[in-house]
């Protein structure tokens, strides 16, 4: 049987696939790749876009390298985990790193930065709304993901969630490895009804563990402060 393109096509995004897979299973990156097979970083970038074809070679290499058969780089894997549409996002930069700026795009919503604000986020303060940095957008994300997640839980066990604010300050150090996240700090405001304050602090410290921001960020320290707020005082 004669495959056509499209089938040609459908393979190549298989193999795309199963190639970042295993590689992200490894942990390993395209550099560490590179050196166990001879490829080219690029070319097996573009392997793991499905834009190229490996030869039969490149196709061992990888195959030893990340520890499968070569059949097992071109099959669909059933307990692969399920992917959802990308969330997206877009930035664009224009100019050197100390005299230039950029934009973080999202639909109509544009946030511009630039190292001025990055260094020095209180200028971030007296700005408009516009202005913002990476460190705060990472904030801000935390922040919305801890808050839903932990509506969540707390109705999954059967209490009724009325409002939950929380505020994220994202703290960097500069250092000889340069700038780097220190430690991010969640100060959480609840309205929960009817729900003892042990264990909505308990059900909210793990909620800042679990939820999905989190545990992306699990190499940098997060703290929570979590204040339980009582209907009358709403």
């Amino acid at each position: 049987m004669t495959l056509d393109e499209a089938q040609i096509d459908a393979q190549l995004q298989v193999m795309a696939e199963r190639l970042r897979t295993a590689r992200f299973a490894r942990g390993l990156r395209l550099i560490d790749v590179a050196g166990m097979t001879g490829l080219s970083e690029v070319h097996l970038y573009r392997l793991e876009q499905g834009e190229r074809a490996p030869s039969l070679r490149a196709l061992l290499a990888l195959a030893a390298a990340l520890d499968l058969s070569p059949g097992d780089l071109l099959t669909s894997d059933s307990t692969a985990p399920d992917r959802s549409a990308p969330h997206t996002g877009r930035a664009v930069w224009t100019g050197t790193e100390q005299t230039g700026a950029g934009e973080m795009i999202k639909g109509a919503v544009r946030v511009r930065y630039d190292l001025a604000h990055r260094a020095n986020p209180e200028l971030i303060e007296d700005a408009d709304d516009t202005v913002g940095s990476p460190e705060a957008l990472l904030g801000m994300a935390f922040a919305g993901c801890f808050s839903m997640a932990l509506a969540s839980d707390l109705d999954a066990a059967g209490y009724a969630p009325l409002r939950i604010e929380t505020f994220a300050e994202v703290q960097t150090e500069t250092g000889p490895g340069g700038m780097a996240l220190s430690d991010i700090e969640l100060r959480c405001e609840a309205t929960v009804a009817d729900i003892p304050d042990a264990q909505f602090q308990a059900m909210a410290e793990n909620t800042k563990r679990s939820c999905l921001v989190s545990r992306a960020l699990a190499a940098v320290p997060a703290r929570l402060d979590a204040r339980l707020v009582s209907i009358t005082e709403e």
